[in-house]
């Protein structure tokens, strides 16, 4: 079924990079609200490294399918990956109020990233 999911977005490149470029937008708006305004998800201890993780699989999965893969790719955005993450831990740290930076928020998002790459190779896309 992933399979499938992923081999449609990568026949529909358009479609793929507004999502990518959504999908970024998105993480960034949900970064930047203030802490009280979050909600206050507790499944586990460190859930929110969950969510990192995911929707950063997510981030590296949807540029990789956009950029329409050239064998340099991943490496480049595993880098953009790791970048965005530990940069949106910086802006909350100097720009959001009640936030701050979490060195482990930013190595879920690298996680994240590579677990996208491992997957898109696992699954041959």
């Amino acid at each position: 079924m992933i399979k499938q999911i992923l081999y449609f977005f990568k026949l529909h490149n358009t479609i793929t990079l507004l999502l990518a470029i959504a999908w970024t937008i998105g993480i960034f708006i949900g970064c930047s609200l203030p802490g009280k305004d979050l909600p206050s998800i507790s499944l586990f201890d460190h859930f929110d490294k969950v969510v990192h993780f995911t929707f950063f699989a997510i981030f590296f999965i949807l540029w990789y399918i956009s950029f329409n893969p050239k064998p340099y790719i991943p490496y480049y955005l595993l880098l953009l990956t790791a970048f965005y993450g530990f940069g949106i831990e910086w802006y909350q740290l100097n720009c959001v109020v009640g936030r701050s930076f979490d060195i482990l928020d930013g190595i879920a998002d690298t996680i994240g990233g590579l677990t996208g790459w491992i997957l898109i190779k696992y699954l041959d896309l």
